[in-house]
């Protein structure tokens, strides 16, 4: 008798320990505290700055991990947005954009997740181009000098290059994590290539 229970006791603690680690994996909690140290530089060029329209919509394509894509994609969205530009998602860059175009490029997306003392950096770049012309795109994905060149009229592209790391401490699903890397990427993309706009 005293077995069984001893048996009971031992297949219960299993059975918390079971759901409580799968909640950690699968549910969006955190009671936690982050240490974030962000990294960017911007540059920019361009053309008959004063005479461009006020920047308020274009296109984002998102090169991502597949794992974090579409969540990055939502927050950059979502991040833009609060910043008071609209942008639509676009699967591929595909020659020149009829309008102003962002595209993100992740490098590094490396979290490195536990319970309670997650951590984790993150890696990319950014271009942007108000005329959405894919070859300033291209040349400032390149890491190299951005050499702006336009005759097109009006027109304003730049790079931002990025790191974060941070780390929590306290309780913090894999969910939960993971959406607070993807907000602070998102976030200052969004809080660069504004403010390289609102610069002009």
């Amino acid at each position: 008798m005293e077995l069984s229970a001893r048996t009971a006791v031992v297949v219960a603690l299993i059975l918390v320990v079971a759901v409580v680690s799968g909640g950690l994996l699968a549910l969006d909690f955190e009671a936690a505290s982050y240490e974030t140290a962000t990294s960017a530089t911007a540059s920019s060029g361009g053309a008959n700055v004063d005479s461009l329209p006020p920047i308020t919509d274009g296109v984002l394509v998102v090169d991502a991990p597949e794992a974090v894509r579409d969540d990055l994609t939502a927050a950059l969205v979502e991040s833009f947005a609060e910043r008071g530009m609209s942008l639509e998602p676009a699967d591929a860059r595909e020659g020149n954009a009829e309008g102003p175009v962002v595209v993100v490029v992740v490098d590094e997306w490396d979290p490195r997740w536990n319970p309670v003392a997650p951590s984790g950096t993150v890696t990319w770049r950014a271009a942007f181009d108000v005329g959405g012309h894919a070859r300033h795109v291209d040349t400032a994905l390149s890491g190299g000098p951005l050499v702006f060149e336009s005759t097109d009229g009006p027109d304003l592209a730049g790079s931002v290059e990025a790191s974060v790391e941070s780390a929590g401490t306290g309780v913090v699903s894999r969910p939960a994590y993971r959406a607070h890397l993807v907000g602070v990427v998102a976030d200052a993309t969004a809080e660069q290539v504004v403010g390289q706009f609102s610069q002009r």
